[in-house]
């Protein structure tokens, strides 16, 4: 029941955008080449508790005969532990053909400037204020870098055949005999499971699906790693962001062809994932479009690359939590031409937290941007941001956007990790109320996101969709208003009284529509909140 001082709810109303997203691919991996050195491996120290003996067998078990090939001679883990059918994972290549980095060796941007071509894709990291470029030259022939960041142990890994840079905290439960934690180091097994990339950690032998962070198979299996924020953007914003950042240096101690794409034209929306098999994908999209992938709090999202290009900017909520994803051109595709540096400029997307702390005197609601003339603004202040989300010029100026954990999919990746994920699509604008949220039945053909003047004890956060207003359960009073109305002040002493005589049973709902009509500013509709205090049935 609302409070007389909450009275009826009125609303900053932002309309939410939803789109659609596609995918398709297909060429075939170069095998790795021989080292030219042999790299150091770093110390690695078993558990006791949970990790076999090396170099002993498996005791042979009735589910042994249905672990994809070579699994049982090349692994020491108890595959007994299992989340996925076996029958989904394919052996590729033999455990470690592709190596990962575990020295890695950093420079600085001028050094890198030599050899990185402006437009070349990057996965970038900060942790507590240090900034690491891993270009993705070299991702595409290890796969996973062994790293520690600021003291953070962390595993930046890429899956070609996916699209998937994604960076994991190392660091995991450890049993609970010993209690605390343990830092794992990470392995390419050689196997796939739906194109996507299966890692290995050396402590225990268990396989872990690149894709989600979780282990599959193995002594660990049910666990899962940390997702830290990172992206995919050219090495040409990076360096414009952070002069000061550090860069995996070609210095591998392998001899590649770093450059060079050895998935020649994988991205063609004509051709067919390499080695796909699993669910079918949705024909929303070409199975290898791009998406951008966001999961909060349940809910998973989709936002198609062709519609983010045509938008610049999409302001939407996710999981109850508001959040805008940024797209800027400028990023080449690492798997169109055979060198990097030439590929498509297919852009680069990334997904923030549109709520600032209370520093910013934004009163705690959240930021609402539009892409004007090449550049991403704000519409309370005006301010202009960057691809990586920091206020570069007006009088939010230096403030950081709070990232949200986002990953680069292919189409048909995304889909066969997240079958009930939304697709965005502002055609329809469909929005489907979150599990457990109310009645199932209640969906809206258009549904808006709605940011609270006040009332926010009410409906429990400071930004709410229209949907979710409704899964509360009670008949929903909407009223439409704006600061200099003079209707609408009129109409103000029969809402009062409704309120009161019928507050406990239903919802009264005000969305001021001030930027569709024309009479007043964001201001005028707070002065006017003020002007009629506690005793109205806001």
């Amino acid at each position: 029941m609302l409070t007389s001082k909450q009275s009826v709810i009125w609303f900053a109303i932002l309309i939410v955008a939803f789109a659609v997203s596609s995918c398709t691919a297909g060429p075939a991996v170069e095998a790795p080449a021989t080292p030219t050195t042999s790299p150091t491996q770093p110390p690695v120290t078993p558990d006791p508790t949970t990790t076999p003996t090396p170099g002993t067998t498996p005791e042979a078990s009735p589910f042994v005969a249905d672990l994809p090939s070579n699994a049982a001679t090349e692994f020491d883990t108890d595959f007994s532990k299992h989340s996925v059918p076996y029958d989904e994972i394919s052996t590729v290549l033999s455990k470690d053909r592709i190596p990962a980095l575990d020295d890695p060796q950093f420079i600085g941007i001028e050094e890198a400037d030599e050899w990185l071509s402006g437009k070349e894709p990057v996965l970038a990291v900060e942790i507590k204020g240090e900034a690491r470029a891993y270009p993705v030259q070299i991702l595409m022939w290890h796969e996973i870098v062994n790293d520690e960041v600021q003291g953070v142990p962390v595993a930046a890994t890429y899956c070609p055949l996916c699209n998937t840079g994604i960076v994991f905290d190392r660091s995991v439960e450890a049993s609970s005999e010993a209690g605390g934690e343990r830092v794992l180091d990470f392995g390419t097994t050689g196997r796939l499971r739906f194109s996507n990339l299966v890692m290995y950690d050396r402590q225990t032998e268990s396989w872990w699906q690149q894709a989600s962070g979780k282990a599959i198979a193995g002594t660990l299996t049910g666990q899962e790693l940390t997702i830290i924020p990172s992206s995919l953007i050219s090495w040409e914003d990076f360096e414009s962001e952070h002069p000061e950042g550090r860069v995996l240096s070609r210095e591998t101690g392998w001899d590649r062809d770093y450059g060079q794409n050895p998935y020649t034209g994988y991205d063609d929306p004509s051709r067919s994932p390499f080695l796909y098999s699993g669910p079918e994908t949705p024909d929303a999209l070409p199975q290898v479009a791009r998406v951008l992938g966001v999961e909060l709090n349940g809910e998973a999202v989709a936002y198609p690359y062709e519609q983010l290009r045509k938008e610049g900017v999409v302001n939407d909520t996710v999981g109850g939590e508001p959040i805008a994803v940024f797209w800027r051109p400028g990023t080449a595709s690492a798997l169109d031409a055979s060198k990097i540096a030439e590929g498509d400029d297919v852009g680069a997307a990334n997904a923030f937290s549109r709520e600032l702390d209370g520093q910013a005197g934004l009163d705690g609601t959240p930021l609402t941007f539009s892409f004007e003339d090449g550049r991403i603004v704000d519409e309370q202040t005006g301010t202009e941001w960057s691809i990586l989300g920091e206020g570069v010029s007006g009088s939010l100026e230096g403030h950081q956007l709070e990232p949200v954990v986002s990953v680069n999919h292919f189409w048909f990746s995304w889909s066969a990790f997240n079958p009930e994920a939304r697709l965005y699509d502002p055609e329809s604008a469909e929005a489907t109320p979150q599990e457990g949220a109310g009645d199932p039945e209640v969906a809206l053909e258009a549904d808006f996101e709605v940011t609270l003047y006040q009332g926010t004890e009410a409906l429990g956060g400071s930004s709410v969709a229209f949907s979710e207003v409704l899964a509360e359960g009670k008949p929903v009073v909407l009223n439409f208003w704006a600061g200099l109305c003079p209707i609408c002040r009129n109409e103000l002493p029969d809402l009062q009284e409704a309120y009161e005589t019928y507050g406990d049973r239903v919802l009264f709902v005000g969305v001021d529509v001030r930027p569709f009509v024309g009479l007043g500013s964001r201001e005028d509709g707070r002065a006017l909140i003020e002007e009629w205090g506690d005793g109205c049935a806001w």
